[in-house]
């Protein structure tokens, strides 16, 4: 009698502990072949008491359908990471395998099956021939926090390289330019800065014209331009409208009018051109 009432409690204590024993999936339905489901099986005992020989072996296939990569033990709770390897030729219900785990003091734990639905990459009809879509996969919502702070990353490079143009761009840029490409850039950061002053203007052109002939370019000598720079002939009237105009205003007792802001532009730009092809 004492042995069947031993024998009894024993049948109860492993009853009771299977019953504790609950098992879910993170998805059950949806699935296809290479898709990876994660049970979470959570213990009536802890880890800890667990026999570590009973314990589901890693990389190794259960069943038809199903293969153990690893698994996570924490607590009472052991996660079971398994994938989908197997195709069935159309849709239909399986389930987690059953597994069998022991304590160290040598009561059974049953860590049940759950049934499971997977679909068929093979194409499905109905009776009339007609084919049946598999049913969508649930994706798992995935957080972009990462995506964030890259992004912030990348406007916050973009920003300081802008900065870095601006400042070569409009103070330390090179200066060995062109003479008339260095009096367009400083018409433009006039004219951007909203400094629109003629006389500057005129300086400038006049030092671009003096750089190009090697020496001072004065209005009763423009002969040594066009021969030091012959390529400036196509703008000839123009650049000597520009000196008389500004010999004019400049060294006149009553000083003439000068030649407004955006005209000496437009004659820097077209000697520029000529520059450029020279």
């Amino acid at each position: 009698m004492r042995f069947i009432a031993l024998f009894l409690t024993f049948l109860y204590t492993m009853s009771a502990t299977a019953a504790d024993t609950k098992v879910t999936l993170d998805r059950s339905w949806g699935l296809l072949i290479g898709d990876h489901i994660t049970a979470t099986v959570e213990l009536p005992v802890a880890v800890s008491e667990l026999d570590t020989h009973s314990l589901p072996s890693h990389d190794k296939r259960y069943g038809h359908w199903l293969f153990l990569h690893d698994s996570e033990l924490s607590d009472r709770q052991m996660k079971l990471h398994f994938q989908l390897v197997n195709v069935p030729a159309e849709n239909r219900q399986v389930a987690t395998p059953e597994i069998q785990l022991r304590t160290q003091d040598g009561e059974f734990i049953t860590v049940p099956s759950v049934p499971m639905q997977i679909g068929s990459f093979l194409e499905q009809q109905d009776t009339q021939g007609n084919l049946v879509p598999r049913g969508d996969i649930n994706l798992k919502a995935q957080s972009d926090n990462f995506l964030q702070v890259r992004l912030w990353v990348a406007l916050a490079v973009l920003l300081f390289a802008t900065l870095i143009w601006l400042i070569w761009h409009f103070g330390l840029r090179p200066r060995q330019r062109l003479p008339f490409a260095e009096a367009m850039f400083e018409l433009n950061k006039m004219r951007l800065l909203g400094r629109k002053d003629a006389d500057k203007a005129s300086r400038s052109l006049h030092h671009a014209f003096n750089r190009s002939a090697g020496r001072v370019v004065i209005n009763s000598h423009l002969d040594k331009l066009w021969e030091s720079c012959p390529w400036l002939m196509p703008m000839q009237k123009d650049i000597e409208s520009f000196y008389q105009q500004s010999a004019a205003h400049f060294f006149s007792a009553k000083g003439g009018e000068q030649k407004d802001f955006y005209q000496i532009l437009e004659l820097a730009k077209n000697c520029r051109a000529q520059e450029r092809v020279a």
